[in-house]
């Protein structure tokens, strides 16, 4: 297994970045891309935002935003939560409202059929 190597630089302002060298796009596999100094990280892989166990920017004011491969995506929730705490909900980059966001899983067990001791029951919807 080859260890990835990377090109670090330091800003005048402290912010520190990760590069591909092959590349020269931001990149690293094992953390942040970008650290600025007041603490603020970004997450990018070859060269777009990016991280799939959380968001891929993330601010000391509590403002997050997920990314997966360059799109705005939460499949689990919001995927920008501002530091006012409003929120925005987006799946592979299209914004969704939250009750579209929250309604795509359901599923009605409306007209299904189950069977039961060997009798099949219709299921109905409830009044």
């Amino acid at each position: 297994m080859s260890q990835q190597v990377y090109r670090v630089e330091v800003d005048d302002g402290g912010t520190i970045m990760w590069y591909n060298p092959k590349t020269n796009t931001l990149h690293n596999e094992s953390g942040p891309a970008i650290v600025w100094l007041n603490g603020s990280k970004e997450y990018w892989i070859n060269g777009k935002l990016h991280n799939e166990s959380g968001p891929a920017i993330m601010r000391p004011d509590g403002y997050k935003v997920y990314y997966i491969h360059g799109e705005l995506h939460n499949e689990f929730g919001p995927a920008i939560v501002r530091s006012d705490g409003s929120k925005a909900y987006y799946l592979h980059d299209k914004k969704l409202t939250e009750s579209e966001f929250l309604a795509r899983n359901k599923t009605s067990c409306e007209d299904k059929t189950i069977v039961v001791d060997g009798h099949t029951y219709r299921l109905v919807k409830a009044d």
